[in-house]
């Protein structure tokens, strides 16, 4: 059995001490502990996408003039001709070898009026 000294029992003693409490050489040195992940984004980045032609949700708020002259096209009116107002967009045409107006509001998705 080895004999401890006093002074290597109270060498012991002054480490184990230390580095319960936190005052060892380590502490002094900066903390590269990471943060724990909990799941949950804390990040206040949007997802950007730059491609061509790519436009996020709510870039064409209101109905445009290109925008009623295709849906009527789609309608089967020939020949359109846009007349834009405060709130709608009306649609002159021919169909069936009638002239047609087609009424669209200025939201989106052109609803129909009338």
């Amino acid at each position: 059995m080895a004999r401890l000294s006093i002074k290597m029992l109270a060498l012991g003693a002054v480490i184990g001490i230390s580095t319960t409490l936190g005052v060892g050489a380590s502490s002094a040195a900066p903390s590269t502990q990471s943060r724990v992940n909990t799941g949950i984004a804390t990040s206040n980045i949007v997802e950007v996408n730059h491609r061509r032609g790519h436009w996020g949700p709510g870039y064409r708020r209101a109905c445009t003039p290109g925008e009623a002259v295709s849906k009527a096209r789609r309608m089967g009116l020939r020949n359109p001709m846009v007349t834009v107002r405060r709130n709608v967009l009306r649609v002159t045409g021919w169909r069936h070898g009638n002239r047609t107006a087609v009424v669209f509001a200025k939201a989106r998705g052109c609803p129909i009026v009338r």
